[in-house]
């Protein structure tokens, strides 16, 4: 499966580059000089994309439906990644984020929101931290499940501040184009996070949690187009990493024939006597 695996997530980074250029050019375009929307094609063109990854998402899933592929739900079979190289890429990834996180302190002292920014930043240096520690956690024999419940939760928590920042920030601004992008992404990370989460929660959702990654790893790289602070871009294009990284061991991971669930055992009082 790896070379399916190379293959979908050259597709993911592939949709993101593309959707970073269309996104310019709406940018570029589609705005007059006082920062207001002109009506353009682009205003279709964008939404017309997003529905086709999305489609182009959901086949590649539908294929692995077809050939009777699925993906198992212990959270140690579904996220092991034993390869050496990926040991490194964990750490790099992580650390791209933590950089992300230290440039936002380092820049946004006298933005209007700077305290909100100051949470979301400490947030994305735990999450950079823990990340290579939660992709590890499977090639070990014991974990501490409700650590690991934390470190997934942690990312959730970091695009709820920067929903609510997006939220304070655009309070007043009518020009919806200018910040929806960016209020699209930060809400398909949300939901793709969640849907990860729900392995180490103990109430997973495969199919969902793969897709999820690909729309949100995509976004997350088609938002590279607009203006934000540097390390805002940071956390953002770590997070794409995060999610081709993690889709990509999902789809490693993916087994034959569909996957044998253990049923609990039923206790008619004997057990318990």
């Amino acid at each position: 499966m790896r070379k399916k695996a190379l293959e979908i997530s050259c597709y993911v980074g592939g949709a993101g580059a593309f959707g970073v250029f269309l996104r310019w050019l709406q940018d570029m375009l589609a705005f007059n000089d006082d920062g207001l929307a002109d009506p353009s094609a682009f205003h279709v063109l964008v939404p017309a994309f997003l529905l086709a990854a999305a489609l182009v998402f959901r086949h590649f899933l539908k294929g692995f439906e077809k050939n009777n592929q699925t993906l198992p739900e212990d959270y140690r079979l579904a996220f092991r990644n034993e390869s050496r190289l990926f040991k490194p890429i964990r750490w790099a990834i992580g650390l791209i984020m933590v950089a992300g996180g230290l440039l936002v302190l380092m820049t946004t002292e006298l933005d209007k929101f700077a305290s909100l920014l100051r949470v979301l930043a400490l947030t994305a240096m735990a999450v950079g931290i823990t990340f290579p520690l939660l992709m590890s956690a499977p090639g070990q024999e014991k974990n501490n499940v409700n650590l690991l419940c934390v470190f997934s939760f942690l990312p959730i928590l970091l695009y709820a501040v920067w929903l609510i920042y997006d939220y304070r920030a655009n309070a007043i601004n009518s020009v919806i184009w200018s910040y929806v992008i960016e209020v699209l992404t930060v809400i398909a990370a949300m939901i793709a996070f969640f849907r990860i989460a729900g392995f180490f929660f103990g109430v997973p959702q495969p199919k969902k949690a793969m897709f999820s990654a690909m729309f949100a790893g995509m976004l997350c790289l088609l938002s590279l187009a607009d203006e934000r602070y540097m390390g805002l871009h940071v956390i953002l294009f770590a997070t794409a990493l995060m999610f081709i990284f993690m889709n990509w061991v999902m789809i490693e991971n993916l087994q034959q024939g569909e996957v044998k669930k253990e049923k609990p055992k039923k206790d008619d009082g004997f057990d318990h006597l």
